[in-house]
């Protein structure tokens, strides 16, 4: 990987360790600045670097640095959220493929897929966590409110501001 490569990817850990702290504290899923960082990252960056930038955030966070929007550490892999955490490193990949084509249409397309990654994996783990892992038997109707439609709105806003700032600055990176 090149050198400017490395550096986005550090970008990248950084931000989504600094977004995850932005948030409307809702439980059991906050609403953070992260997705906004996940989307925007690969549009920008590319695939890779946004890809290792979320693992190396995740393996942080997953080593004990308290930088998930609960906490850290092994243990986070209990958390109902920690789909979404997953999520966030696969989205980087259809993200950043529909980006290269550097067209407004593009970077909104990849980002509802990558949405969809997340969404795909955060509600399944937080179904599974919620019915199977804290016993606490919610319905999945439920935890559509809770972990997809409340939260949609807030980050198809995410998703337009996003494309557009990638469409207008991609050329500069």
């Amino acid at each position: 990987m090149k050198n400017n490569k490395i550096v986005f990817s550090a970008l990248i850990t950084a931000f989504l360790a600094v977004s995850a702290f932005i948030k409307i504290p809702l439980e059991p899923v906050p609403l953070t600045l992260q997705p906004f960082v996940v989307l925007l990252m690969p549009m920008i960056f590319g695939i890779k670097p946004a890809f290792i930038g979320g693992l190396v955030y995740l393996i942080l966070g997953l080593i004990g640095l308290p930088i998930f929007a609960h906490g850290g550490g092994i243990g986070y892999v209990l958390q109902p959220t920690f789909g979404y955490l997953v999520g966030f490193v696969l989205a980087s990949i259809p993200i950043g493929y529909f980006a290269k084509y550097k067209k407004l249409f593009f970077y909104f397309l990849g980002g509802a897929v990558g949405l969809i990654v997340i969404y795909g994996l955060g509600v399944s783990y937080l179904y599974l966590n919620l019915n199977y892992i804290q016993h606490k038997a919610i319905a999945f109707k439920k935890i559509l409110y809770i972990g997809f439609f409340t939260p949609l709105p807030f980050d198809i806003i995410k998703l337009i501001v996003a494309s557009v700032i990638a469409y207008k600055v991609k050329d500069r990176f």
